[in-house]
């Protein structure tokens, strides 16, 4: 092979290389791919930045508001909080006695329950007590005669006996302090509330141990009774009219241990509730026997 002028000689050295090779004396030859990984990681890192910052933002704003909730359901309950929640009205300290009042539906049957929570049951005759601001919840109790305005069967007022009789077989005795319901002709709880200063009347029998009790009066009317529901005396009252047979299954079907009767239709009496708010029901007449009588809780 021939050599051309260009070739080199035996002690000559020739770099070869192609042409896209840079030279480092020329910066503006460098390639771009470094460039590209320094800005990519760089924006990536600038990324992670603002995203954490975000977030602790976001997780300090999050606890914030969760305080403030429980804050606020805190100050809801305080006792002398000033803080009033909305549509509620807080008339007194929680430790102050009230109703609890919840409605439910048994077999297709509207009641309402009405529980004394921190309360002395005792009984009083005349309309004064409904006037009575110490007064909770009020029911007229035994029934009222519609000839000389007596009061019908057996009634004892703080030790007293006022009325003589067992027209009914279903009693209340109050002694103590305590309810006692129940059924019979014959009861020592009656001399108990006499030698105590108690409290004792005569009513409709409706429920005795889980089991209907039959009366005589079959006509339809709005009821309530009072009645032995998982440990507590409570007042159950219908929201239509009801037979006594009707509203006794009624009760059986709740649950409800023992019951006698309240004065029930338009029976005028209140509960003052949790909220301090006074739900009434019945209508008060102007002009009420004297001898017209309530069982009432204080």
């Amino acid at each position: 092979m021939s050599l051309t002028p260009q070739d080199i000689k035996d002690d000559e050295i020739r770099v070869i290389s192609s042409g896209n090779n840079y030279n480092g004396d020329t910066p503006h030859n460098r390639p771009t791919t470094r460039r590209k990984w320094i800005v990519t990681v760089s924006i990536m890192a600038m990324l992670a930045c603002i995203l954490t910052v975000v977030y602790l933002v976001f997780a300090k704003n999050s606890k914030e508001d969760s305080l403030e909730i429980i804050t606020n359901e805190t100050v809801v309950y305080q006792e002398n909080s000033e803080d009033i929640v909305p549509d509620t009205i807080i008339s007194e300290p929680l430790s102050v006695g009230f109703i609890s009042v919840s409605d439910t539906i048994i077999n297709r049957i509207p009641l309402t329950i009405f529980n004394p929570t921190i309360l002395t049951p005792t009984l009083q005759i005349g309309t004064d007590v409904l006037n009575d601001s110490t007064a909770r919840f009020v029911l007229q109790a035994a029934d009222v005669r519609g000839d000389n305005g007596g009061i019908v069967g057996a009634y004892v007022n703080k030790g007293e006996l006022i009325s003589k009789g067992q027209a009914k077989s279903g009693f209340c005795a109050i002694i103590g302090g305590k309810i006692n319901i129940g059924v019979a002709d014959a009861t020592p709880l009656l001399e108990q509330a006499l030698e105590t200063d108690g409290y004792f009347f005569r009513q409709y029998p409706l429920v005795v141990a889980n089991q209907v009790v039959e009366n005589k009066p079959k006509g339809k009317s709005l009821r309530k009774a009072l009645a032995e529901l998982n440990g507590e005396t409570i007042v159950i009252m219908s929201r239509k009219e009801m037979t006594f047979h009707d509203f006794s299954q009624s009760l059986v079907d709740l649950g409800v241990a023992n019951a006698i009767y309240l004065v029930g239709g338009n029976g005028y009496g209140f509960a003052i509730n949790s909220e301090g708010r006074k739900i009434e029901f019945g209508r008060q007449l102007k002009n009420m026997r004297p001898n017209t009588n309530y069982i009432v809780w204080r």
